[in-house]
């Protein structure tokens, strides 16, 4: 494996691209390769089935037509339900989104009461229960799934009033039940952040999967000699259906860092 080969990303559509954007920043040197499924976003309410199909569709895509040296799952619900399948079927590395987050309950042992928030299947799946009960069994955990956030922002409706008050609808119940910190168990959720901390009280923590995502990237390729050293570098995103929203996001979201973006045709 050459360490100047790109790295692969995917997602359902475009919240991945904070994962994106958190991984340029972290690693100046390396060149990205992305893909948003918009033919088939949100994965939240998709068989597991389906899911494990598209990933391993646009696995196939990362690895056979761009070579890619990893593959990064920047998307909860294909984590939390098709990870170990694409591990079972790929030999190159696959990080998921879910797991780096272990370190950060480590660094905040203090923490007793957590809340996530995600789609129904992540939700569904207890992939961050399972993960965070496995570090400290006396953890209390209290789950919300969100199935609004993702369309509202897919269609950039983040600083609308309706986006307000359906935050006020998905946190109040986390807010009562004494959360000391909040997990955004998906990676759309880092552009509603701000409307997010605005409703939650001060002292609640928020654990962004994106930037905790990048760190633990930028390790794995330091131990295992696989960091880019090229000056040479660039991002090419992809997406499997048109989507105007996409592109603004896209540049909004990096700054129109990126090379080139391309509609594809993959199902």
């Amino acid at each position: 494996m050459n360490k100047n080969q790109p790295i692969g990303i995917f997602d359902s559509g475009l919240g991945g691209l904070t994962v994106l954007k958190a991984l340029q920043e972290k690693l100046p040197n390396e060149s990205f390769v992305y893909i948003g499924d918009t033919a088939h976003v949100p994965y939240g309410n998709k068989s597991q089935k389906a899911i494990i199909n598209y990933t391993k569709t646009l696995s196939n895509f990362l690895i056979e037509d761009h070579n890619v040296k990893m593959i990064i799952v920047a998307c909860n619900t294909a984590s939390s339900i098709a990870l170990k399948s694409l591990q079972r079927a790929y030999k190159i590395p696959i990080i998921d989104v879910i797991s780096p987050i272990q370190s950060l309950l480590l660094e905040n042992n203090q923490i007793k009461r957590i809340g996530i928030i995600g789609t129904h299947n992540t939700v569904k799946s207890k992939a961050y229960n399972k993960l965070l009960l496995s570090i400290n069994p006396k953890l209390k955990i209290f789950s919300q799934a969100c199935p609004l956030f993702v369309p509202i922002i897919e269609e950039g409706l983040e600083n609308h009033q309706i986006t307000k008050i359906i935050s006020g609808e998905y946190l109040d119940p986390l807010i009562y039940k004494k959360i000391e910190a909040l997990i955004l168990g998906c990676t759309h959720y880092p552009i509603l952040k701000k409307n997010i901390k605005s409703f939650l009280p001060a002292s609640i923590k928020i654990f962004d999967s994106a930037e905790t995502l990048s760190i633990h990237t930028k390790k794995y390729l330091i131990n295992n000699s696989l960091i880019s050293s090229s000056s040479n570098h660039a991002t090419h995103l992809f997406i499997t259906d048109e989507s105007d929203h996409f592109n603004r996001f896209a540049c909004h979201i990096l700054n129109n860092q990126f090379s080139t973006i391309s509609s594809i045709q993959l199902f």
